[in-house]
């Protein structure tokens, strides 16, 4: 690269604006002071795009193992939550009724197992006394560890209506924000049906589909440029790199770290390294945009030529021309 004072400038070019942009031949322009660089190639990474999906570093669907009338909903989309605190709260009329069936059949086989240890005992103390035959302190003993059972079976069917009562009350499991919400009071939710979505707070990660041989170049820790669909750019960080391709896909998951202010759900693509190549790069500054047209001025001689270029990715403070331009040639800055 080298640059020297000399020549000209001051611009005579004209442009074609309708509805079907059409490029005039690029015009001579007048003499003036100006810098003149000299168009060089550089070896630059050469990267693969790749499509990915912002996602919460942990997500969670939020369901239930009772089949309930919803009676509460506190939280709304976009609401923040923290772990603990109550998300949705169900009708307890079944349950209640259940757990006073259940209480009923543990206190009948409390009472059996009671009256089957006294009669056991009874017969132990007969049998003692040679006043009854073995057989019936055996069948003593049989009743009793059948009460004994069937007192172990109502004491785990009332263990198992209250854990049913707590299914009542669903409560967050982490910090986060509501992302989506399915049920109003007075649905009714089902079993597995999921009622809301809970997404953590804090750094998201770039999910990315990417190939086996350029997976392989990867490591945590290496630094990939991500772009949106709305044109934000922004650096991340590879997280976690799957250990295998899926065998469907045939493709390797990576994970990329990004900012918390990136929404979930939005399209990203990553460019992801593959080598190098070389290519033409230029000073951004030297850039001439007219409406949806990017040029440079082009010095040959004394004069100075406005030429139509096209331009690739931004690379720091300098720009890649994809074609119009050769190493070589000398622009104006």
């Amino acid at each position: 690269m080298k640059a020297t004072s000399m020549l000209a400038l001051a611009a005579l070019s004209l442009f074609a604006c309708g509805s079907g942009a059409e490029e005039e031949a690029p015009q001579v322009a007048q003499i003036a002071s100006a810098t003149a660089y000299t168009v060089t190639e550089d070896s630059v990474a050469s990267t693969v795009p790749v499509e990915g999906t912002i996602h919460a570093r942990l997500q969670a669907e939020i369901s239930t193992r009772l089949m309930a009338r919803v009676t509460e909903v506190p939280v709304d989309l976009g609401s923040s939550v923290r772990a603990g605190q109550v998300l949705i709260r169900l009708g307890v009329e079944d349950v209640e009724v259940n757990r006073a069936k259940a209480e009923a059949a543990f206190t009948v086989a409390h009472l059996a197992r009671d009256e089957a240890g006294r009669q056991a005992a009874r017969m132990d103390t007969l049998l003692a006394a040679d006043a009854v035959a073995r057989v019936q302190r055996d069948q003593a003993r049989l009743a009793l560890a059948q009460a004994e059972s069937q007192l172990a079976m109502a004491d785990a069917a009332r263990r198992e209506v209250e854990t049913a009562a707590g299914y009542a009350r669903i409560e967050a499991p982490f910090d986060g924000v509501v992302a989506s919400r399915t049920v109003d009071p007075g649905d009714v939710a089902l079993p597995g049906m999921p009622l809301l979505t809970i997404e953590s707070a804090g750094a998201r990660d770039a999910v990315l589909a990417v190939a086996p041989e350029f997976a392989a170049g990867l490591a945590e820790g290496a630094s990939l440029e991500i772009v949106g669909r709305d044109g934000r750019t922004a650096r991340g960080t590879v997280r976690a790199i799957a250990g295998g391709a899926d065998p469907a896909t045939r493709t390797v998951e990576v994970r990329v770290q990004v900012s918390a202010d990136w929404s979930t759900g939005q399209s990203v693509t990553a460019f992801v390294p593959r080598g190098s190549r070389v290519a033409v790069l230029i000073p951004a500054e030297a850039v001439v945009r007219r409406g949806h047209l990017t040029g440079v001025h082009v010095v040959e001689g004394d004069v100075v030529l406005l030429r139509w270029v096209r331009l690739g990715r931004v690379s720091g403070d300098r720009v890649e021309v994809l074609s119009g331009l050769e190493a070589g040639e000398r622009i104006a800055l």
